[in-house]
């Protein structure tokens, strides 16, 4: 028997795929929005042992309003993940910041056509809570917002900026939503920080993979061989411990009106690459050669402790993460080619 729906908004993402499956293996019935039907069979059909708990609405573009109304009937739970993620806008309104925050209010909205709705949980970011190119120094945590305005977000040039910025904006979206109607459910908003993981979502070709997952597969491949670019935000995060920290804000209590930021650890590229080098020989030729002195000197400080205490998140080992990663990703190349 279903523990109850939760809705997962844009589930053919990285990330959303993830937290789908961890829906799924919990034992609720997700239903998940596509732009189109035909996405959203071509992702169930990845995993049909999970065909009869799955359910899907055609959402074709988020920032229509109304977008939601009828995805969101006959649901108990929201996980809204759907949100642009890359940093090639050509325009940065209509290609970040309106969608990301016109989604958002567009999906609260529709909130308020289903009463059986207990719990949203809005998947929001590190880029929420730190703005790098104007702060540094901080011990990181969930009380920090980027403070980029939405006028500085629309005329920046840095593309990284008008990333952040959505985040963040977005996600004041949904605390503002709160706060202003009162909603008779309970939000919580986590934060991830660069995630890295297997690519479960349908792809297809590798150069789909999302902008994480490409990151780490250029050091593996070649592309970084004379030397990986530096790091703007040297953390990482294992997307299935971002997948059980929704589940868990949906069944914890102590979720209700609470951010997590989710942060396993600092690294320096070159562990990464080391982790490769290690576990697969076959790509040995294509690596740069490591320096592994600097490990643990890192100058960013954080503390990600309370998704640990609360959501009861234990955070995957980076080695574990790496190696997992990059097997999903050989198995996908040879499947693909």
């Amino acid at each position: 028997m279903s523990r109850g729906t939760v809705l997962i908004t844009g589930i053919t993402g990285f990330i959303a795929t993830h937290t789908a499956l961890a829906f799924l293996d919990a034992g609720y019935t997700v239903r998940g929005t596509a732009r189109t039907a035909a996405k959203a069979d071509d992702w169930i059909s990845k995993f049909p042992a999970h065909k009869a708990l799955f359910q899907y609405a055609v959402v074709a573009d988020m920032a229509v309003p109304g977008a939601f109304d009828d995805a969101v009937k006959g649901c108990d739970f929201v996980a809204h993940l759907a949100s642009p993620a890359h940093w090639n806008q050509n325009d940065n309104e209509t290609d970040l910041l309106i969608p990301a925050i016109n989604g958002t209010r567009n999906l609260l909205t529709a909130t308020k056509n289903e009463p059986r709705i207990k719990r949203v949980v809005f998947t929001s970011s590190l880029a929420a809570i730190i703005e790098p190119t104007l702060e540094a120094g901080k011990t990181v945590v969930e009380t920090e917002w980027n403070p980029v305005t939405y006028n500085e977000a629309k005329s920046a040039t840095n593309p990284s900026v008008v990333y952040r910025a959505s985040k963040a904006l977005a996600e004041r979206t949904f605390w503002d939503y709160i706060t202003a109607e009162k909603s008779a459910w309970a939000g919580t908003a986590i934060c991830p920080c660069g995630t890295f993981a297997p690519p479960l979502q349908p792809l297809a070709s590798l150069s789909a993979l999302n902008v994480s997952t490409a990151f780490l597969w250029d050091m593996a491949n070649g592309t970084y061989k004379a030397g990986v670019p530096t790091v703007g935000s040297p953390v990482y995060v294992d997307a299935r411990d971002v997948a059980l920290a929704h589940v868990r804000a949906v069944e914890r209590d102590a979720a209700q009106g609470q951010r997590y930021l989710l942060i396993g650890g600092t690294y320096i590229p070159d562990q990464f690459i080391d982790v490769i080098h290690r576990h697969f020989p076959e790509l040995r030729d294509n690596l740069p050669p490591v320096d592994l002195s600097r490990v643990g000197q890192s100058s960013f400080k954080y503390d990600s402790t309370k998704a640990t205490r609360e959501l009861g998140i234990a955070y995957t080992a980076l080695e574990t993460m790496v190696v997992d990663s990059i097997s999903s990703i050989l198995a996908l190349r040879a499947q693909i080619m």
